[in-house]
């Protein structure tokens, strides 16, 4: 699969750090039933950093693999802009198992590992590590055993999940001026790249069916040129000029959505939904700690009940039924276990404000990163595809002028039947 062109630097190289270079490459089908079979990749690592054991290795994953290690990611760095997947359904509706759809998946598949590599914080995780190190039966063995977290309990770092936050946060206390002007372009940012992205896709889905209309054309051009024997040259010219346009419409689509203008505006549409997530974890973060606050300030007022009990004085013991149940109910180790509640509610509270205050602090890091990447992006992307459609254009001219050249030789004569000059070369 070719690299995605806009994910370079400016010398060529790619984006991500050298530190730890990651390429997604030789896709395998394994299995024959529909529902069995699937795909996997060869994923070569090269690295310099020190914690890995060895310098270059590879290991091979297929689509899941990859779900599991960004779910992992968002849950751990629930701060971090964490670069999306490609969709599991094909834009263009094809077979799963078919090359072009392959294709697609691995550069998409390519441009998140090498967007993960490039994040100062995402490429220390050790989820990453296990990802690229582990052989399956370990890997595997990892993915049962990982356990949710405090932000599983609340939200499970998807797109679904928004509503259900918000609505959670429905009388949460304003947001400060800063993060509520994040909110507010990353609402809109997400809807104006989706609708670009759906625009893009209808203007390359009608290039399809202009290669769909050809792939028609050209044969029905053929059996004509049977019919009219004096145009049958030039008409089985046309229909092998027709048959090679089609080819240059059909990889024009395939290089749409493999590295061309419908990828970046599909994986920006991706990080805007990112972003979105990342202000998601924010609300339930600061719902957590609302509640830890909530859950400290009733064990204190549980403590303080129990030490003014306790001061005040025993009450005169009652007698009879009452009395036996007062003796049922006393607990000598209340007061311990009050004192124990508390203390876990402070550190619990502790944690919890911790943890929404480094998500609001990275916000700000995470939302400089995404404009200086998204200008990036767009600035190669834009020029790649003027050029590639320049390009796209000049291929078509080619076969035209080659095709005029042919039937210029057509001559028409009044009264007769056409017939064709050869050429004088």
């Amino acid at each position: 699969s070719p690299p995605v062109s806009w994910d370079m630097s400016a010398d060529g190289r790619p984006s991500s750090e050298a530190a730890l270079l990651i390429t997604v490459s030789d896709p395998e089908k394994h299995g024959t039933s529909i529902t069995a079979a699937f795909v996997d990749y060869k994923l070569s690592t090269v690295t310099q950093l020190s914690r890995y054991a060895a310098k270059e290795f590879f290991v091979r994953r297929r689509y899941r693999d990859f779900v599991w290690l960004r779910d992992r990611l968002c849950h751990a760095f629930p701060g971090c802009v964490v670069p999306p997947l490609p969709t599991v359904d094909s834009p263009l509706k094809d077979d799963r198992f078919s090359p072009n759809f392959i294709e697609r998946r691995q550069a998409g598949l390519q441009l998140f590992l090498r967007r993960v590599a490039g994040h100062e914080r995402l490429r220390e995780s050790s989820d990453l590590q296990t990802f690229l190190e582990a052989k399956v039966w370990e890997l595997q063995t990892v993915k049962n055993a990982t356990g949710s977290s405090w932000l599983g309990a609340l939200f499970d770092g998807t797109q679904e999940s928004l509503k259900s936050v918000q609505s959670l946060m429905a009388h949460k206390v304003p947001d400060e001026e800063a993060i509520e002007r994040v909110r507010a372009f990353a609402a809109n940012y997400a809807t104006i790249a989706s609708a670009s992205a759906s625009k893009q896709h209808a203007a390359v889905r009608t290039q399809a069916d202009m290669a769909s209309d050809l792939r028609q054309l050209a044969p029905a051009l053929d059996m004509l040129s049977q019919s009219e024997t004096e145009l049958s040259l030039p008409l089985t010219h046309m229909a092998a000029a027709l048959d090679r346009v089609k080819e240059l419409h059909l990889a024009r689509v395939q290089a749409e959505h493999v590295c061309g203008l419908s990828a970046l505006l599909a994986f920006n549409t991706g990080m805007a939904t990112a972003l979105n997530e990342v202000l998601a974890n924010r609300d339930a973060a600061l719902l957590q700690y609302q509640k830890a606050a909530a859950a400290l300030d009733a064990s204190t007022k549980e403590r303080q009940r129990w030490q003014e009990a306790e001061h005040s004085g025993a009450p005169s013991p009652r007698s009879g039924v009452l009395g036996k149940l007062d003796e049922l109910m006393y607990d000598p180790q209340k007061g311990s276990k009050v004192e124990v509640r508390v203390k876990e509610a402070d550190a619990e509270l502790s944690a919890a404000k911790e943890r929404w205050e480094a998500i609001s602090t990275s916000i700000h890091t995470e939302v400089d990163r995404f404009h200086r990447q998204t200008n990036a992006d767009f600035s190669r992307g834009l020029r790649e595809h003027v050029l590639e459609q320049l390009e796209f254009e000049q291929a078509q001219q080619r076969e035209w002028e080659q095709l005029l050249d042919i039937v210029e030789r057509v001559e028409t004569v009044p009264g007769t039947a056409a017939s064709f000059r050869p050429s004088s070369s």
